[in-house]
């Protein structure tokens, strides 16, 4: 038994509601044509069948398109042989489904007088010898002489084989902000889907060798399955209104979706540059995307259907999860790093009187030495701002230096008026003690 066919067949007529200004440019546009084409080659002589096919499903998908963008549109049965021109108002129109022509005529929309031709003949006959006969009949009947009405019909089959064609291409999705999701979207999906696999990844690295086998496993074939599947798309990128589809908006295959997900590896050792490819590219694809020619879109483009002109808000618990994944630990980490940096810039500046308290510590050590009654024979002058003052006190070998911080806005606040001192202990060595705390102190300084 055959596979029965079926015919859309474009009226020629606007949808209550639609206007010609709008609507006939968008099929124009959906046909690949131009407007004077438009009118010319299939407005002029519709109504027309402009795609034939067994798939019901497809059909039906292709006339919401036409219909979406304003124009009317049916669906017939097709008999085995009987594609038919009916010559109306001395044009013919065509090729259509004998179904059709029947509608028309029980409609009172055409003349049961008028002619029709079987597609492949010149042979204008009155509707009733099809109605009688076969449609093979007709197109076996002794061929008459071609008049103008048959020239236009040929060329009008030509056209209409054309617009099947043209119907049957899948376009490639072109950029578009309403088209394909940007960077911060993606990353909130992408968040979500490491929420969702947070819990069983825990549980799964409890299990030596084997846990880990199966969570990479498990999480292959997590993105794999889901984005090749019917929904085509992760828990995470379902919340965010998004699909992942090849370069023409088609359902992708499990074999390209794994090539995805393990082109994703590269996107990593990349320094993660691959991800943020999503924010410069003009389709807003990641560098595995581009190596797996995928795209991922809103869920409101179809490749049956007209692209969708208006980008989705972003939802507010987007915006939460990026805030969460983004904002909270560089808080956290600004929160550690900014007193950890503060407490280093004030340490140095203490480190740096260092030198001069080196240079005292030399002389000291030489005045001990030589034998000398005094510690020193006068106290020492710096020139360094940091320092407020610098005595040396006490009997050799037990000399005493201290050093007190400038009360100056070159001194950190902590530190300054404070004082740090060094006591020989007669082996050469210097203990250091101060009330300074001890974050800001030199090494040798704390305990």
């Amino acid at each position: 038994m055959e596979t029965p066919k079926y015919a859309l067949v474009l009226t020629g007529d606007l949808l209550s509601g639609f206007n010609a200004d709008s609507a006939w440019p968008k099929l124009a546009e959906q046909f690949r044509m131009d407007m004077g084409r438009l009118r010319s080659e299939v407005l002029d002589h519709a109504p027309l069948t402009v795609k034939e096919s067994e798939d019901l499903a497809g059909l039906k998908s292709m006339l919401s398109v036409i219909k979406n963008i304003g124009a009317e549109a049916e669906i017939h049965p097709v008999d085995a042989g009987r594609n038919l021109f009916a010559l109306i108002d001395n044009k013919p129109r065509g090729p259509l489904p004998l179904a059709y022509v029947r509608q028309r005529v029980r409609r009172g929309s055409w003349p049961t007088t008028m002619k029709i031709a079987a597609v492949g003949s010149t042979d204008w006959r009155p509707l009733d010898a099809d109605i009688l006969g076969t449609a093979a009949e007709l197109a076996s009947a002794t061929p008459a002489a071609a008049d103008t009405a048959d020239t236009v019909a040929a060329k009008i089959a030509r056209v209409a084989g054309s617009l099947a064609g043209q119907l049957n291409q899948v376009r490639t999705l072109p950029p578009g902000p309403a088209i394909h999701a940007g960077f911060w979207r993606r990353c909130a999906a992408y968040m979500i889907d490491s929420l969702v696999l947070f819990v069983p990844s825990m549980i799964l690295s409890l299990i030596p060798f084997l846990g880990l086998v199966i969570n990479i496993v498990g999480r292959w074939l997590y993105f794999a399955l889901m984005e090749s599947s019917a929904s085509q798309a992760t828990l995470g990128k379902r919340a965010m209104g998004l699909t992942v589809t090849d370069g023409k908006g088609q359902r992708i295959g499990f074999g390209q979706a794994s090539g995805r997900y393990f082109g994703a590896a590269i996107s990593t050792i990349t320094a993660y540059v691959g991800y943020m490819l999503a924010g410069w590219t003009a389709r807003k694809q990641a560098l595995h995307d581009l190596m797996a020619d995928t795209c991922v879109v809103f869920d409101s483009v179809r490749p049956d259907q007209e692209l969708p002109t208006q980008r989705p808000p972003m939802p507010w618990y987007g915006w939460a999860v990026n805030v969460l994944a983004f904002v909270v630990p560089i808080a956290i980490l600004a929160a550690i790093a900014l007193p950890a940096y503060n407490d280093y810039v004030q340490r140095a500046k203490v480190a740096q009187i260092m030198v001069d308290v080196s240079t005292v510590k030399l002389e000291v050590s030489e005045a001990i030495f030589s034998g000398a009654e005094r510690c020193a024979e006068q106290q020492p002058q710096v020139s360094n701002p940091l320092i407020g003052e610098i005595s040396v006190s006490g009997d050799p070998p037990g000399c005493l230096i201290t050093v007190t911080m400038a009360a100056t806005a070159d001194v950190p606040v902590e530190v300054r008026g404070q004082a740090i001192e060094w006591q020989h202990a007669g082996d050469g060595s210097w203990t250091c003690t101060s009330t300074i705390a001890e974050k800001y102190l030199p090494a040798e300084c704390r305990d």
